[in-house]
């Protein structure tokens, strides 16, 4: 019997499969999918594979044998094995790199290698030989690999391998995962209850202590040390119960629990509006039919698409198959999670990157062994190793953090695509502001197109109001926030009601300017302006992290007027206690949540402990829902028209209408202030009128003049090289091609 392998963190140049030889004593044991440690090249190091295919011949002679399986059970399904091939072909990259994105940090090996000393007598060694083996003599006979490189300060690959061939020393690997199972330590009764009671009867059981924790035990069957000890019982109290043998220890797993609410507050299914139940009997009927298929649920903001996701999940588990819901924002998840568990309960797993290693390999373990039929998450729950999907749900379909920035750069929605082609499943899009190629799809047939136009209140959609910042000066305005901004922003605390501010820019100032020469601080890498932070007095780069100190004088022309200049979300949060020293504030952007639940505390203290106003970036402008908030501002509405990329006004628009679509939500009247230099940008004004369709009209035709897409695809080859005549020249035979 043999085996494909593919090794882990090979490089291009190794990334193929590699047949190994399956010893007799694991032909029962070896499966698709499991992890094993291989001899790898000249120097049979071992590696850690990744078996890809079992088989009964190979085409190659003089292959090696498996050295050891590592998993019991396959940690890469059938499924997830034919999609690491999907993801190699699709976004350029190593199997290992694609396998990667699929099992958790956690379940990773660790690896130590021994040296040991066998035999120090020998007289035939070398210098680099002798200084080996006295530092071995100095260790009592061994020690590891990394520590003996450490100490001669030099490669000791090639010296080993020298004394292992002259029997001097020997090599002993030690293989184990990054995160285990944890555990804690619980205590049973030992001892038959009756025999116990007749110890106590014939007054052979004196401590009453004793008895008290006996009665817990035979009443619970077990209870962990930690319990006991809380309820007041020492450790040595339990110690001497132990040596008399009437109770027992033993090690019981404890699942690390992700969720910081248990108590979700259970829900049962609303009655839907007339609008959910056409697209849910929509979504019912394909369900029906079977077979891969895709819709794209439009529905305004406030128009219950989480409630036709949970309605259509339940169906899903009805018929015996599971779920993913995506979401693209980890800011998101807390709120969604809440939800949804109050619906299904402990069939809900989670997984995004703020989750520590533990408690993700927890949850993953979870997922793979059956025990959660509905996966949450952002961008990587899209790999969850869930069997029998029924339906994937991709929520606010349109944003862009569904695609990666670092390699494998994959595209959750293609991933999703995938696995619901595998799977014969049900792939639901769904936003208020459709991507222009999923719109474009639905609108020639390609996929199904379901539309939710009214909010569940029967309320209109909130009130929006243009300010032209071209004349605010004028007015009076400072530092970026009209005067109509600050008067509504008065009226709403004056009413008790909170209020959400969206700037797509965090810092204090979006970038220093020489007034007398216009020189502006660049990124050396990136040249793009550096954005000042207040509170570290420094100006970052948000593309690559570039710190420096801000110039007191201009690097050009030696000036002293160089100034901040522009408006980010550290000076709004300082500027709002101006308008009024009462309205209490609160910041929500990259700054603020890099702790591991650091976008659930700043969520949970605006909607619990009535701050007013909550400042932030695009990641407050989509998904909540805050029953208090009735007015929105939103500055520099129109940052992004400049940007030169041709999605600018999509982004525009989607921004826009998202965070207008935070007001409003629960039975009172929503207001949006919306601050713009260019209220005539057809984008602007299709969001300004909620419309669509009529700015979808307009986008598509001018995709259409330009040859963008969805009429064209785009693609980039970048080339690089030391110097820069051969780089030319690579790209003059990459245009002839």
């Amino acid at each position: 019997m043999y085996v494909s392998v593919v090794i882990q963190n090979s490089t291009r140049e190794f990334d193929k499969f590699y047949d190994y030889i399956v010893p007799d004593n694991m032909k029962d044991c070896i499966r698709p999918g499991v992890r094993v440690i291989v001899p790898f090249g000249k120097g049979n190091r071992l590696c850690e594979a990744f078996v890809m295919a079992v088989k009964e011949t190979s085409e190659f002679s003089g292959l090696k044998e498996i050295s050891q399986i590592i998993d019991e059970t396959p940690v890469l399904s059938d499924e997830l094995i034919e999609l690491s091939k999907y993801m190699r072909k699709r976004y350029v990259c190593t199997y290992d790199m694609a396998i990667r994105c699929m099992l958790p940090t956690g379940l990773g090996l660790l690896f130590r290698e021994d040296v040991i000393l066998m035999s120090a007598d020998r007289v035939d060694l070398d210098r680099d030989e002798q200084e080996i083996i006295k530092v071995l003599s100095d260790n009592n006979g061994k020690i590891s690999v990394e520590d003996l490189t450490q100490i001669v300060n030099r490669p000791v690959r090639k010296i080993l391998n020298q004394l292992i061939e002259k029997n001097v020393v020997r090599i002993k690997s030690h293989v184990q995962m990054k995160a285990r199972a944890k555990t804690e330590k619980n205590a049973c009764p030992a001892m038959d209850e009756e025999e116990f009671w007749e110890l106590v009867e014939n007054n052979n059981v004196k401590n009453l202590n004793y008895i008290r924790i006996m009665e817990i035990l035979y009443e619970e069957g077990s209870i962990s040390v930690a319990e006991l000890n809380a309820l007041g019982f020492s450790q040595n109290t339990l110690n001497n119960m132990k040596k008399k043998g009437y109770i027992a220890f033993y090690d019981a797993e404890v699942e690390r629990n992700p969720f910081e609410y248990d108590d979700a507050p259970e829900t049962l299914p609303l009655p839907p509006t007339p609008s959910q139940k056409k697209a849910l009997d929509i979504i019912y009927e394909a369900m029906e039919t079977g077979g891969f298929q895709e819709i794209l649920l439009h529905g305004v903001t406030g128009s219950g698409k989480t409630e036709v996701y949970m309605q259509a999940i339940a169906k899903t588990i009805e018929k015996g198959k599971n779920a993913i819901l995506l979401v693209p924002e980890i800011g998101l998840t807390p709120q969604t999670v809440r939800r949804f568990k109050g619906r299904f309960g402990n069939q809900i797993a989670l997984l995004h990157s703020r989750l520590s290693i533990g408690e993700r390999f927890d949850q993953w373990r979870r997922i793979k062994n059956g025990e959660a039929r509905v996966v949450i998450g952002a961008r990587s729950a899209v790999f969850a190793p869930l069997d029998n999907i029924g339906i994937i749900v991709i929520d606010e379909e349109h944003e862009t953090s569904y695609k990666s920035d670092r390699t494998p750069k994959y595209d959750a929605r293609g991933i999703a695509t995938f696995r619901c082609r595998y799977n014969n499943a049900l792939l639901i899009y769904g936003s208020a502001t459709p991507s222009i190629e999923n719109y474009y799809r639905a609108r020639t047939g390609k996929i199904k197109l379901v539309e939710m136009n009214e909010r569940t209140n029967n309320l209109p959609l909130p009130e929006i109001i243009t300010v032209d910042m071209r004349k605010e000066p004028d007015m009076g305005s400072k530092n970026g926030i009209s005067t109509v901004l600050t008067r509504e922003l008065i009226k709403n605390k004056e009413a008790g009601e909170q209020s959400i501010i969206f700037i797509n820019r965090r810092g204090y100032s979006n970038f220093v300017q020489c007034r007398n020469c216009g020189y502006i601080v660049l990124c050396p890498y990136c040249s793009v302006s550096l954005t000042y932070h207040q509170a570290e007095k420094k100006l970052v780069c948000h593309y690559c992290s570039f710190v420096t100190a801000k110039p007191s004088v201009c690097p050009e022309c030696k000036s002293n007027n160089i100034d901040l200049h522009g408006i980010g979300t550290q000076k709004v949060e300082e500027q709002i206690p101006q308008i009024r020293s009462d309205i209490s504030v609160i910041r929500m952007d990259m700054d603020t949540t890099t702790g591991k639940r650091g976008h659930e505390k700043i969520l949970d203290t605006f909607r619990n402990n009535k701050i007013d106003v909550l400042v932030g970036t695009q990641m407050i402008a989509k998904g909540h829902d805050f029953p208090d908030v009735t007015l929105v501002g939103i500055l520099s509405a129109d940052s992004l028209l400049g940007s030169g990329d041709y999605k600018a006004t999509e982004r525009t628009f989607q921004l826009i209408t998202q965070a207008a679509g935070r007001a409003g939500r629960a039975g009172r009247h929503g207001r949006v202030v919306l601050q713009t230099y260019n209220p005539d940008n057809f984008s602007i004004q299709a969001a300004i009128k909620q419309d669509y369709k009529e700015f979808y009209r307009q986008e598509i035709a001018l995709r259409k003049m330009l040859k963008l897409p969805p009429f064209y695809q785009l693609g980039l080859v970048q080339v690089s090289s030391k110097k820069s005549e051969a780089a030319m020249e690579i790209i003059k035979k990459s245009i002839q091609i």
